[in-house]
């Protein structure tokens, strides 16, 4: 049975790092991921022509999910690796501009309590994807702290509860981001109640305590 590319979305000029981790899914779930690593990755059982086979497969593929206006750019590919190769020399330029960029990014990234947590927290892994495509590795404790900084000073008591509650004074990435959707759902609970408190003392209501 052929696998779904249901979830599957084509590249463009914005969305480069979390279309790569799809596509390379695809290409596993496809049987068809070995091509891009080049003839090195050749299987020992297939011959020639049913690599080369191969190869035109995953290009026939990968470039389904490109969008026209990037396709020119990979259009002329024959194989595979360039073509993989090319897409990321396109969109990873590994230059200090570019780190500098985004961390830069990073450090300011803010979260808006009329915002949405999970949204925030996709924007804060997608620069941490990007830095890792630049080959900068971010230890894990680095990120809690990080994302703890993204949050407004109304989330301070929060913050102060995790510092002093993280074994050996080190927090984690997973700790954090539970406890955040956690503080959420409880932030927007009390909202919803203040505001029913609200709406029923306007309309002549006592409320008990």
């Amino acid at each position: 049975m052929e696998e779904s590319t249901g979830s599957m979305f084509k590249l463009n000029a914005t969305n480069y790092s979390i279309w790569k981790s799809r596509m390379e899914d695809l290409l596993f779930c496809r049987d068809l991921y070995d091509p891009i690593e080049g003839d090195s990755a050749k299987p020992k059982d297939k011959d020639d022509k049913a690599w080369e086979c191969t190869n035109r497969k995953t290009i026939g593929l990968i470039r389904q999910w490109i969008d026209n206006s990037i396709y020119h750019h990979v259009a002329q590919e024959t194989n595979a690796k360039a073509l993989w190769d090319k897409l990321t020399n396109l969109y990873v330029r590994k230059t200090p501009q570019n780190k500098a960029f985004l961390v830069k990014k990073l450090v300011h990234l803010r979260f808006q309590d009329v915002g949405d947590m999970a949204v925030h927290m996709s924007n804060f892994q997608d620069i941490i994807n990007q830095l890792t495509n630049l080959e900068i590795i971010l230890p894990d404790e680095l990120q809690a702290c990080l994302l703890l900084g993204t949050l407004p000073d109304n989330w301070d008591t929060l913050v102060v509860a995790l510092s002093n509650s993280a074994p050996n004074g080190k927090l984690s990435l997973a700790t954090v981001t539970d406890s955040l959707f956690n503080e959420e759902t409880r932030m927007k609970g009390s909202r919803i109640s203040i505001q029913s408190e609200a709406l029923l003392l306007n309309n002549g209501g006592e409320v008990k305590a």
